[in-house]
């Protein structure tokens, strides 16, 4: 799971700087991206997945971390996703099951 890991800090810590570096190009609520037909079909794909994330996070976690998982992963995308699989890892104690299913393991 070592793998895993550093490749979960390399998404995060790429994530961090593309963020900040499209909001210093354009405001996030000024972006073309809606207006254009495959923007939609990428939103609709990226969404879509991050929805597979919180039913995963759901499926493990408790209802108040899965709320609060949930929000950060709708709002800040695959960064929190990456942050959760660190998260993940570190909590199960290279347990792969319970990196997998977490409490229901």
């Amino acid at each position: 799971m070592t793998i895993t890991k550093l490749i979960s800090y390399v998404i995060s810590v790429s994530m961090i700087g593309v963020i900040i570096w499209a909001q210093n190009q354009v405001s996030l609520f000024d972006s073309p991206i809606p207006d254009l037909p495959w923007g939609i079909v990428s939103l609709v794909d990226l969404y879509g997945g991050f929805i597979l994330v919180c039913l995963w996070i759901a499926y493990k976690e408790s209802l108040s971390a899965t709320i609060i998982w949930s929000f950060f992963v709708l709002i800040l995308g695959n960064l929190t996703t990456a942050i959760y699989v660190i998260y993940s890892i570190n909590k199960s104690n290279g347990d792969i099951a319970y990196f997998f299913m977490g409490k229901n393991s």
